[in-house]
């Protein structure tokens, strides 16, 4: 249902735009816990960022700077079947595993699936896409030709328009280069809210929220 909310925002800075499924749009003043819906748009600027938890499981999303991305989930009794559009951009995956379905995710060149891992995406729209792997399989298609390759911990799989759809070893200036990138967004060694690879031994999530009193509040997601 477009009404119920299927993930909550942890974190907003710089410039970032929310276009909600109904038309309305926020810029620039997200506010940590607000609810995400089905259909809905986050896109940042050369200087946002964004990251939001699913509400079933703490699967978590980072939307690093110049991306655009759709948020979309189906609710299955009391999971969500999860899906990802992204038009543009880098964004790391952190998903829990999943109890219903694959996690989706659709860019203009390819399609992954996966059921829990660990993995970066950077979609260059309709130039194509690399996909970098932490853990865990992720299966890539590429949607031109119809190709299917395999990403694995320390891999990169490169998806091109014309159909190409390569995997190769990370080479260590591409693991520099994620490190580069986490390290600026505050999010070095952040794995407690929501992430960690899908071996993690956390069961327990909790995200601290404060509303616009100024009150403190804290949501917690247990994971069977």
């Amino acid at each position: 249902s477009s009404n119920s909310g299927i993930a909550l925002l942890t974190k907003s800075k710089g410039t970032v735009e929310y276009k909600k499924n109904d038309g309305t749009i926020i810029k620039d003043d997200l506010k940590k816990g607000t609810s995400l819906f089905n259909n809905d748009r986050i896109t940042t600027g050369s200087n946002g960022f964004a990251k939001y938890v699913y509400l079933d499981d703490g699967t978590q999303i980072k939307v690093h700077n110049n991306s655009e991305v759709y948020i979309r989930g189906e609710i299955d009794r009391r999971s969500i079947i999860k899906q990802l559009k992204v038009d543009e951009g880098t964004v790391k995956l952190e998903i829990k595993k999943q109890a219903v379905d694959e996690f989706t995710v659709i860019t203009p060149t390819s399609v992954a699936s996966v059921k829990g891992t660990s993995f970066w995406l950077d979609c260059s729209g309709g130039n194509g896409d690399k996909f970098y792997g932490e853990s865990g399989i992720v299966t890539i298609k590429n949607r031109e030709s119809g190709e299917q390759r395999e990403l694995i911990k320390n891999t990169v799989a490169s998806s091109l328009p014309n159909g190409t759809l390569n995997v190769r070893k990370m080479t260590q200036n591409e693991l520099k280069m994620l490190d580069d990138i986490e390290e600026e967004t505050g999010e070095s060694g952040d794995s407690n809210e929501g992430g960690g690879n899908s071996g993690s031994e956390n069961k327990e999530i909790r995200i601290e929220l404060e509303d616009e009193s100024g009150n403190q509040k804290t949501i917690i997601i247990n994971i069977k």
